[in-house]
């Protein structure tokens, strides 16, 4: 397993590199990416009324796996390290530079976590594209998480976790 987890954590760091995935700026957890993105889907209507259509910019938000071994990643914790990156996100958001983003992605297993932090969470349309994000974050969370393996666990099924430019900016800690 340890051999398996060096070439997942190999893997995981060259598509870090080679996409130029950034560190949330003034974060000391580290563990979340944020990625500026162009939307080029369908229409999403987020549940506070904003709606993300083709062109528009967003963040996608990734969680930093290479860390998570130093992180205490019980739910609860799970949850406040989130609300603390979130609200530096906004932080961001708040900069000139960054005043065209109109919302935050994040594509993940953890949508429970999503929906309590006031994510909207939306079905991943494409079956296909849902059945590999889900399979690669099985893998990535199996091979990189620091507790063992406690046996058979319920399949999840990743979902596109949406958040407003004005949702973000009003988290508070």
């Amino acid at each position: 397993m340890r051999v398996f987890s060096r070439i997942i954590a190999a893997y995981d760091r060259n598509i870090v590199k080679l996409n130029g995935w950034k560190k949330v700026p003034g974060s000391t957890l580290e563990f979340l990416y944020m990625v500026p993105k162009t939307y080029k889907g369908k229409p999403v209507r987020i549940k506070d009324g904003t709606v993300i259509q083709k062109g528009d910019r967003y963040y996608e938000i990734h969680i930093i796996n290479t860390n998570l071994s130093k992180l205490n990643t019980s739910y609860g914790n799970l949850f406040i390290m989130l609300n603390e990156e979130l609200k530096l996100i906004g932080d961001h958001m708040r900069r000139d530079e960054a005043e065209e983003y109109k919302a935050v992605l994040a594509v993940t297993l953890l949508h429970r976590l999503a929906r309590r932090a006031g994510f909207t969470i939306k079905e991943i349309d494409n079956p296909v594209m849902r059945r590999l994000v889900s399979t690669g974050e099985v893998i990535l969370r199996t091979a990189l998480r620091k507790e063992k393996d406690t046996g058979p666990k319920k399949k999840r099924v990743a979902k596109e976790c949406w958040m407003s430019r004005n949702q973000v900016l009003t988290i508070e800690t």
